[in-house]
């Protein structure tokens, strides 16, 4: 999600009225509610950052709305799986909130007990604060997470005027609380941070500095945290962009031991700092993939300012993968505007990155879809020779969140901006070929795994039809496509043909794919995890 873009506008989709098109990946999916897409006006600036779907299919789309006064509150939709309002969740399906002059959401995460976990800032316009929020699922406040649903904390060296953001969430494997960022440092330049909170929102000291995790800071321009994952293992890494000069921005990714302390393990102490392009690089949005890598979706800018969407994969160790995509890169160029603001790895190792095209504000830009296979390869299957753009007269499009549901199927969420500069929430969603069935080497055979069902935190074996070589994975996909697990075999009680594995205890209740991964093949099987 791209925070710097978020109030440039934009949103929607071409509507197909071929029949026969309608099941193609990339064209609009005509079943969700009624025409593929649905725009939400609220005011004249509203804009959506994060999509989430829950294990019954129903969607959260996730934003801020600026009134008239310039004040901005909090907003959260919930959709029924086919894309109408669903009136069951907080107030007519929408959850509101005010606090201050402003309340910016940025991301949210859903919790193992199904409640609904949001994260941004808000102000007075004297100081930002991090602002988490936490509802229950049917939209209402949980009283038992800080004040009332809601915590409000600084994490910055500097009282006065402080500007802390929070810009994505995630949960560790004990229900902690992790969000990423930026925050001045005490030369008042914006300095990347994580700060972990207990299940219940209180700082939790014992991480890092005081409950913050950093980086040595010596350059001269603004640095930020935009995305954070946390490895099976506990580790923490974190993408976003790091400031050499006030003109020169580097990709920065970073891992985190799980106290907070830096990975000596990864890229240089803990650090890496990439230069694509010499002037301006920057990660958005961060996806752990099957084999214990990581994607990195953002931009890459030139001296003319020319934008380009930039796709980089790096090795666990954080050394760039050179087998991916052009020595380690994709770069998307289909205009002179294009950035990439969501990545995600699906369950059959297809990568989707979603973001934007087009001339720039104040011209014409529109959503854009890329998929590739998972060596950075185009999936010309898809939209037009491996990217979907639609376009409706009455909008442009800015496109900041994606999620994934369990049949494939890709929601795009962001801003529709009108011909009068009026911006309103959006999401819409396109068909996808999601293949849950895998290349075998042997096509009859079979995966199995008992017990199923399964409970959180048990142990369970999968039995897969051939003998197991070394370097094979094992991974586990929530319904939506999220990664919940992986881990070499080598590190797993195996045998020829059986693999047990022990469960995350942080897991909630609904349908997962267990997939196994090897040279030549890969092969999966659906498991129900009950409380």
């Amino acid at each position: 999600m791209n925070t710097r873009y978020s109030l440039l506008a934009g949103c929607c989709l071409l509507l197909c009225t071929v029949p026969l098109l309608q099941a193609q990946p990339g064209a609009l999916d005509l079943t969700f509610n009624g025409t593929g897409y649905e725009v939400d006006p609220v005011n004249s600036l509203d804009v959506g950052q994060k999509i989430l779907v829950q294990d019954d299919q129903k969607i959260l789309a996730i934003g801020s709305s600026f009134d008239a006064t310039y004040t901005a509150r909090a907003y959260v939709f919930r959709y029924l799986p086919d894309g109408t309002p669903d009136a069951t969740f907080a107030t007519n399906g929408v959850f509101s909130y005010e606090l201050d002059n402003e309340v910016d959401l940025y991301s949210a995460v859903l919790t193992p007990e199904g409640k609904i976990l949001l994260a941004g800032s808000t102000t007075d316009y004297q100081t930002y604060r991090l602002l988490l929020i936490q509802l229950n699922a049917d939209g209402s406040f949980d009283n038992s997470f800080g004040i009332n649903g809601v915590l409000v904390q600084s994490v910055s060296v500097v009282e006065a005027n402080a500007e802390d953001m929070g810009y994505d969430v995630a949960l560790d494997t004990q229900g902690n609380i992790l969000v990423c960022g930026s925050t001045y440092d005490a030369d008042t330049i914006r300095h990347p941070f994580i700060a972990r909170f207990s299940p219940s929102g209180e700082l939790d000291t014992s991480f890092g500095v005081n409950g913050i995790a950093t980086i040595p800071s010596s350059g001269e321009g603004s640095s930020a945290f935009k995305g954070i994952v946390v490895q099976p293992d506990g580790k923490i890494v974190a993408s976003g962009y790091y400031g050499n000069t006030i003109l020169w921005y580097v990709m920065l990714v970073v891992r985190f031991n799980a106290d907070g302390s830096l990975d000596p393990a990864f890229g240089d102490a803990g650090v890496v700092k990439y230069n694509y392009g010499n002037v301006d690089d920057e990660g958005d949005d961060l996806q752990l993939t099957a084999d214990g890598s990581f994607l990195v979706a953002g931009v890459t800018v030139t001296q003319t300012y020319n934008y380009s969407a930039l796709l980089a994969k790096f090795t666990p160790d954080g050394m760039l993968d050179t087998t991916f995509g052009n020595a380690g890169t994709v770069k998307e160029d289909l205009n002179t505007f294009d950035f990439a603001s969501n990545v995600v790895e699906l369950p059959d190792g297809k990568i989707v990155m979603a973001g934007s095209s087009g001339v720039g504000p104040p011209g014409a830009f529109d959503l854009a879809v890329w998929k590739y296979h998972a060596d950075g390869t185009p999936d010309m299957t898809f939209g037009t020779n491996g990217v979907a753009q639609h376009v409706i007269p009455q909008y442009s499009t800015m496109i900041y969140a994606m999620g994934i549901q369990a049949d494939g199927k890709i929601l795009i969420g962001g801003q529709a901006r009108t011909t009068t500069n009026q911006n309103y929430f959006y999401i819409g969603r396109l068909q996808n070929d999601l293949s849950t069935g895998i290349t075998e080497r042997n096509a009859s055979a079979e995966v199995l795994v008992y017990p199923d069902p399964a409970t959180a935190s048990s142990t369970v074996t999968l039995q897969v039809p051939e003998a197991v070589l070394p370097g094979a994975r094992i991974s586990l996909y929530t319904a939506d496509g999220r990664l919940a697990f992986t881990s070499a075999v080598d590190e797993l009680q195996h045998d020829a043909q059986h693999i047990s594995i022990q469960l995350p205890s942080a897991l909630a209740p609904g349908v997962y794919q267990l997939a196994f991964q090897q040279q030549g093949t890969r092969l999966s099987t659906s498991l129900f995890i009950t409380r």
